[in-house]
């Protein structure tokens, strides 16, 4: 085997190394709280908008159904979300158990449409856990967020959302757990020098993933983190060409202010297929989410036949989206817990017809 130049030891070590705190914290909390431990209490969150507010009764359901014997206060912000909907989702939820639905209506909602406009993302909702500390009562020091529409909870939070943070804003997952982890310092400042072009179009794109989070309540109001804190790190961005979500807007505002969690709290099974029993899985990457795409037994098999005749890795179903054989199991079971769901009636019929329309289209090659 020929012998590795010095800085090739050092990448080596440094994309594996960082792992090890992550999986021994895990260890840890999950030895802390076993699985005969004693009810506890949870407190969650998400942020919604669009006509799709519906689709979060599968994540809901997910959640109180994996946590049987704990109490879920789940919070949901949003900016204009119409009576209706709330009504529906507070008419499914009183259904749930154990858990208690609590609706936050964020009054900002010019400065986070400003957001979405600086950032060149239609989705101003996205953003509102910024600010997440200010809406929720003093007495509450951390919240677990978890994306709405495209997650499943399958295991228990507890062992995550009691993980001590480090000083961190929070704990969350690498946005790329297979390179090198992106270790820096706000990427624009209002004085001094910036970064490198490259490095801050890279840290635009989040330096960690914010689809499920841990985020530190108690520290955000003690360092007065505010929607101007952000709004100052969007102008500075827009002025550099730069697009960006709400991880992207973090992590150009905080830098790599967070503590890496393992990878099971945030499965992102399409991108790192990782053999461990994942708590939260999320249809992340260039995937179609699960409500858009519901396939019947004979179209898994005419997928699985086509990767078999070809040898190719993935199926690509548009320009922009695969399928592999291996995400079909997690398709299923999103869709086993949406049919006892009311959304299901509504949803399921659009995703099953698009799923008959582009499995009907010539196969495009894979790049």
């Amino acid at each position: 085997m020929p012998s590795l130049h010095p800085r090739q030891l050092a990448r080596i070590a440094y994309r594996r190394l960082p792992a090890l705190g992550p999986v021994a914290m895990d260890a840890l909390q999950r030895r802390r709280h076993s699985e005969r431990r004693e009810p506890a209490h949870l407190n969650v969150m998400t942020s919604l908008g669009g006509h799709d507010a519906d689709v979060l009764q599968v994540m809901l359901l997910s959640l109180s159904q994996s946590h049987p014997g704990d109490q879920i206060d789940f919070w949901l912000f949003h900016l204009s979300l119409s009576q209706d909907k709330l009504d529906a989702l507070g008419a499914f939820c009183d259904g749930l158990p154990n858990l208690v639905l609590h609706v936050i209506t964020v009054q900002e909602r010019k400065d986070f449409a400003t957001l979405s406009q600086l950032g060149n993302r239609p989705f101003g909702a996205r953003f509102l856990w910024f600010i997440a500390h200010e809406y929720l009562p003093a007495t509450m020091d951390r919240i677990i967020y978890i994306d709405p529409l495209d997650t499943l909870v399958t295991g228990d939070l507890l062992p995550f959302a009691t993980q001590p943070l480090l000083g961190q804003y929070v704990a969350a997952c690498r946005e790329l757990p297979t390179t090198p982890p992106i270790l820096c310092r706000p990427a624009l400042p209002p004085q001094g020098r910036a970064l490198s072009d490259a490095k801050v179009l890279r840290i635009s794109k989040g330096v960690f993933n914010s689809g499920v989070m841990v985020i530190d309540l108690d520290r955000l109001r003690r360092d007065g983190v505010g929607i101007q804190t952000y709004l100052q790190t969007a102008t500075r961005a827009q002025e550099r060409g730069l697009g960006f979500g709400d991880q992207g807007l973090y992590s150009l505002t905080h830098g790599s202010n967070y503590l890496r969690a393992h990878d099971r709290y945030n499965y992102r099974f399409h991108d790192v297929p990782r053999k461990f029993d994942p708590v939260v899985i999320h249809f992340a990457g260039r995937i179609a989410k699960p409500f858009h795409l519901k396939l019947s037994g004979d179209q898994e098999q005419q997928i699985l036949t086509h990767l078999a005749q070809t040898g190719d890795r993935a199926l690509r179903l548009n320009p922009h989206q695969t399928i592999k054989a291996g995400d079909l199991p997690f398709y299923r079971r999103w869709w086993q817990l949406c049919a006892q769901t009311p959304v299901h009636d509504r949803i399921a019929p659009v995703a099953a017809e698009y799923a008959t329309h582009v499995l009907a289209q010539p196969r495009l090659p894979l790049v």
